[in-house]
């Protein structure tokens, strides 16, 4: 389901997916839609193995690359320097990511997909292999960013604990007898 909202599917133009309000299909470049999507997942994670600094990673994100091809300009440093420190993190600017603990590395990730102020926030499974330590850290940061930016948040969880104040609304997959799933929404908070 992530894969289609964010077009990395190619079922998303053989079926009727609208995004943002616009049917897939409809003359939009995947970049474009990209540029209105920050996502952090495991394999996004996993894919940086060369080595590169964590403000390279944050950089990245304006790019939607693994890895930095190309010159980020002083304002996208300037972006990417600020969304260091919300995050209290300018002090690994520098640090090679791959030797970065899993919970930094998570965090890095967090600030390469804010950089571009999305639209929309995609977090696969944000705190998994995380340690209680780390897990609330990330979560705090995704409350912070739920209830201080316009960035509406699409959070994936098999962990029923990671319930967090930002979110209003609750999907849950229901497995039924015959192999399907049913989809209820609940609402979690009075939206204002």
């Amino acid at each position: 389901m992530l894969s289609l909202i964010s077009g990395d599917h190619l079922q998303a133009y053989a079926n009727q997916i609208r995004v943002f309000g616009t049917p897939r299909g409809e003359g939009e470049s995947i970049w474009e839609l990209k540029q209105k999507i920050g996502t952090v997942t495991a394999e996004l994670q996993v894919g940086y193995r060369q080595p590169i600094s964590a403000l390279k990673v944050v950089l990245s994100g304006f790019f939607d690359s693994i890895g930095l091809y190309r010159p980020a300009s002083g304002e996208q440093k300037a972006i990417a320097g600020k969304w260091l420190q919300t995050l209290n993190l300018e002090y690994l600017a520098e640090n090679d990511f791959l030797k970065l603990s899993y919970g930094q590395q998570r965090m890095i990730l967090i600030a390469r997909a804010m950089v571009k102020s999305p639209s929309l926030l995609i977090l696969d499974e944000p705190c998994q292999g995380l340690d209680p330590h780390n897990r609330n850290q990330i979560l705090k940061v995704i409350d912070l960013i739920g209830s201080g930016t316009p960035t509406q948040i699409l959070y994936v969880t098999h962990s029923p604990e990671d319930l967090l104040h930002c979110l209003d609304y609750e999907l849950r997959f229901l497995k039924q007898e015959d192999g399907t799933y049913k989809v209820r929404k609940t609402k979690l908070k009075s939206l204002q």
